[in-house]
């Protein structure tokens, strides 16, 4: 079975306060939630969020957001951040939006899985097979809520994608299942550390359609592994490497990638910013950068983006030195 995830779903959000509009900026909201000047609607309190992992005052070791975007109301996207013994420990998961409880799937997976990296890693347990288990819990999690949304036999059940990232102890492992995306970013080179699973690039693998032709196939967002009840046997990918040099450790939901598929790229934002504008330096400031990258670029879906710096400050040393 294959996951179609290119349907626009779209809600009703809850009342909004006085406030400028996220798009124009614009006071001319209504009451409603819509904007009298472009007409966007707003979202609602608690559908974007910011956070930043600092420990004991020492520089940031990463940084999450997520946004609703500029054309959905709800954000079906979900994020978890840790600090682990020598580095940091992240979720992204991305509601399926042709399924049911697409949210609670994306919440319950990302906080299940969080859990269990800090739990596992924590105890002493290698950074791999910590993975594995972070994603077979967070599959169990979606699954068991099935029952009254969906699955198990009564249609599609509560879906989401899930990619993470630990960060520690010199080395770089990811696990992820879906279209979510880790990549590594730095000055000296940027590339993907996931592979889609999605139809377009099995296509291309099969030789059954250039790269091109699959990106523009109405199918190429089908996804075809993801959490769920329906989503059946499953093995999460993993990859591990060493960074030689400092960078940025990215995951992310394709409301960023979607827009700005290309590494260098979200090196370039990432790392440096616009020219002329003054740069917010540290995981909350890249993240920032990169998110209203996504939002410039037309913000279609809801964006989760999470940095972690490479390599992690050192904890013996003392803040603010």
């Amino acid at each position: 079975m294959n996951r179609d995830r290119s349907a626009d779903a779209r809600a009703h959000g809850g009342g909004h306060g006085e406030a400028a509009c996220r798009d124009c900026g614009s006071w001319a909201v209504t009451a409603d939630g819509f904007c009298g000047a472009c007409g966007l609607r707003q979202p609602g309190g608690d559908e974007h969020a910011e956070a930043q992992l600092v420990v004991d005052g020492r520089p940031a070791l990463g940084a999450g957001i997520s946004d609703p975007g500029l054309r959905r109301v709800h954000n079906e996207d979900a994020f978890a951040l840790a600090a682990l013994p020598r580095g940091a420990c992240a979720v992204v998961c991305d509601g399926v939006a042709t399924a049911p409880g697409s949210r609670e799937a994306a919440r319950a997976a990302a906080q299940t899985a969080s859990g269990v990296l800090l739990d596992r890693i924590g105890a002493g347990a290698d950074p791999d097979e910590a993975t594995r288990q972070a994603v077979r819990r967070a599959g169990e999690a979606v699954a068991a809520l099935s029952g009254g949304m969906g699955g198990a036999g009564g249609g599609p059940g509560p879906a989401c994608t899930f990619v993470s990232a630990v960060v520690a102890a010199g080395r770089v492992t990811v696990g992820w299942l879906g279209d979510s995306r880790a990549y590594w970013l730095s000055a000296a080179d940027s590339y993907p550390l996931t592979t889609d699973d999605s139809w377009a690039v099995q296509a291309v693998a099969r030789g059954e359609a250039t790269a091109a032709a699959a990106r523009a196939d109405r199918r190429a967002h089908m996804l075809t592994a993801w959490l769920g009840a329906d989503a059946g046997a499953f093995d999460a990918h993993l990859a591990a490497f060493e960074p030689d040099g400092p960078g940025l450790v990215l995951v992310c939901s394709d409301g960023l990638w979607n827009d700005l598929p290309d590494a260098a790229a979200l090196a370039s934002v990432a790392l440096g910013g616009p020219d002329g504008e003054a740069r917010e330096d540290g995981p909350l400031g890249a993240a920032r950068r990169l998110v209203r990258a996504a939002l410039d670029a037309g913000g279609h879906d809801n964006v989760t983006v999470v940095v972690i710096e490479f390599p992690p400050p050192d904890p013996t040393r003392e803040p603010g030195r």
